[in-house]
């Protein structure tokens, strides 16, 4: 046997070093998978808090030009009665709105969407192609003008980490603060202790506990379960406000039943989000920060108040 056969011989691997080759890949991967996960999360965190900021900002700005806060939803109503013709919940009556306009509507002009702005027919109600309810299809429904628009959702409307049941152009994952559980805020202008409800033209004198102390907007996962929306079926559309409270947060319901983070309740209004543990939130003075799901209840519940006056220690 020549010397070069010997050579090639030795330079072969057995099975048994290949299957041990493959082995230590294996767990090399596994091990790198997670961080690569881990990495991928932090990234999606952190398009999340610049998401809430620059909408914090936009309120700002908004407040600097009209001298108060924007409204949490707006629309033509006359108590709860005479909504003009398609305005008015076909299933419920003219009390309900049915395609009033989302804050996200407000403060286009704010965060560099004049343009899109411009495109929306104010003088017909908002359109959504898609309106889930109690385990039904609503929609398509709303002012006809307005359906180009309804699907040209800006992209810091949506959170990188919840997952998708409905499309990320139509229905955004974020909602304004209107307090502590009056009923209910896309159809009453009286009784809201937050910063937004209908028609609302909240100032900043108003918030007496401190615009650091204050709740604006905290995530509202469009995935979660949302007054009469199960989990899943999907809601907070994009513009599109009815009864549901689209774009709403609070902390308790009208019936005093609590609302922390991430809740599993029927029928609640509460912040809902995909990051493991807690959700975000950002202030009236545009900080944002982590809110786990296990706070102090009290501490809590006195950020979504303007003026209680609470004492509290946060973070």
């Amino acid at each position: 046997m020549s010397v070069s056969v010997l050579r090639r011989r030795a330079r072969a691997f057995t099975l048994v070093e290949l299957l041990v080759v493959i082995a230590i890949i294996g767990i090399l991967v596994a091990l790198l998978l997670p961080a690569v996960q881990s990495a991928r999360e932090a990234a999606r965190r952190m398009q999340c808090q610049n998401n809430l900021k620059q909408m914090s900002l936009a309120v700002l700005n908004y407040e600097n030009a009209m001298r108060n806060m924007p409204p949490g939803s707006f629309g033509k109503m006359n108590g709860n009665s005479n909504f003009p013709s398609g305005w008015s919940d076909p299933n419920y009556g003219s009390g309900l709105p049915w395609g009033h306009y989302s804050w996200a509507a407000a403060i286009l002009p704010y965060c560099e969407q004049q343009n899109l702005y411009d495109q929306i027919d104010f003088t017909q109600a908002a359109y959504a192609e898609s309106i889930p309810e109690n385990g039904s299809e609503r929609g398509p429904s709303g002012g006809i003008n307005n359906k180009a628009i309804a699907s040209l959702q800006p992209s810091w409307l949506v959170c990188p980490s919840a997952h998708r049941v409905k499309p990320k152009n139509q229905f955004k994952d974020y909602g304004i603060n209107y307090g502590t559980g009056a009923c209910c805020p896309e159809r009453t202008q009286v009784g809201h202790t937050g910063v937004a409800w209908v028609n609302s033209t909240t100032e900043i004198g108003e918030i007496k506990d401190g615009m650091s102390n204050t709740f604006l907007f905290l995530e509202f996962a469009h995935f979660g379960s949302h007054s009469y929306v199960k989990y899943d079926e999907g809601t907070n559309q994009f513009l599109f406000v009815h009864h549901v409270s689209e774009g709403y947060v609070t902390c308790a319901e009208h019936d005093g039943t609590p609302t922390p983070p991430n809740s599993t309740t029927w029928n609640h209004r509460g912040s809902h989000s995909d990051h493991g543990g807690g959700v975000y939130a950002s202030w009236c003075d545009g900080h944002v920060y982590f809110i786990s799901d296990h706070i102090d209840y009290k501490v809590y519940r006195a950020m979504f108040t303007r003026a209680e006056r609470e004492i509290f220690n946060f973070p």
